[in-house]
């Protein structure tokens, strides 16, 4: 026979029914939470690993088509997008010509002030990067009126140059180059090596202008712009030996729902040669 609790501790007994329930609901309700979390962790690893995966295909499918057989079927070098899709995931990519960009390191202010006009910069601010420029690649340590010598740099812990940038990125340390406009230079900016000349044929507009006289309205600039607009056939390339030590950069851009995107950008140079189509020189 079971024994049954006195009057007054039932109502005890029930609270601490409840209680046990509750507390054994606060539980489950956490731990569904943390499953809850731990998927969409999980979740967001995974779409982060395919999104990773699919620009890395981007590049391989770029070098592929860079380096197959007969000229007349490789990809283009122009910087056009091309759109592919791996395992679902839709993959931007562009090749661009390192020969046809603005060489920072064969360049002066006065190049540099073309630039700025044409990006649509105030006078004021043209005339600062111009002299800025042409004051950290000179040899001597006297500001020009709107430039900027190794006295207004020291704060920073750095000097002028003295001699010509050794990258894009450099272009941020001299005065009134904003990370902004570093990144706005860097599709259309590169650092020649090798003796490498400007080469015009893939060339975005702008850097013809730039390289050249810095007339926008130049025939190269103006015949450009039509190849580029489909309005006549860009130059093709007829001769194998235009691949051999040529450098470009392959842009992969994968994107995912809600934004999400990665990146690959890998600068190789073309050799021209079956065995070892390429040479990887840098990527990130």
């Amino acid at each position: 026979m079971t024994k049954r609790l006195p009057r007054h501790e039932r109502g005890y007994a029930m609270l601490a029914v409840v209680a046990g329930i509750g507390v054994m609901a606060a539980v489950a309700a956490g731990a569904a939470a943390a499953t809850a979390a731990r998927l969409d962790t999980l979740e967001a690893e995974a779409s982060a690993a395919r999104l990773s995966a699919a620009a890395d295909a981007g590049v391989a499918i770029a070098l592929a088509n860079l380096t197959r057989p007969g000229l007349g079927a490789r990809w283009s070098i122009d910087g056009r997008t091309y759109n592919e899709t791996f395992n679902a995931v839709p993959v931007a990519i562009r090749i661009e010509d390192e020969a046809g960009k603005i060489m920072v390191n064969r360049i002066d202010g006065e190049n540099i002030g073309w630039l700025m006009t044409a990006l649509g910069l105030s006078q004021r601010q043209v005339n600062v990067l111009r002299d800025s420029f042409d004051d950290w690649i000179d040899q001597d340590d006297e500001p020009r009126r709107e430039g900027a010598e190794t006295g207004a740099y020291r704060a920073q812990g750095y000097a002028a140059r003295n001699g010509p940038p050794v990258s894009v990125e450099e272009l941020g340390d001299i005065r009134g180059f904003t990370p902004a406009l570093v990144e706005r230079m860097s599709r259309i900016a590169t650092v020649e090596v090798n003796g490498t000349a400007f080469d015009k044929r893939y060339a975005d507009p702008l850097a013809i202008q730039v390289m050249n006289d810095g007339d926008g309205n130049s025939p190269d600039v103006i015949e450009r712009r039509r190849e580029i607009a489909g309005q006549r056939p860009a130059f093709p390339i007829t001769d194998p030996a235009d691949w051999s030590g040529r450098v470009v950069t392959i842009i992969a851009m994968a994107r995912g729902p809600g934004g999400a995107q990665a990146q690959r950008r890998v600068v190789v140079q073309l050799t021209g040669k079956p065995r070892q189509p390429y040479v990887v020189r840098w990527g990130n």
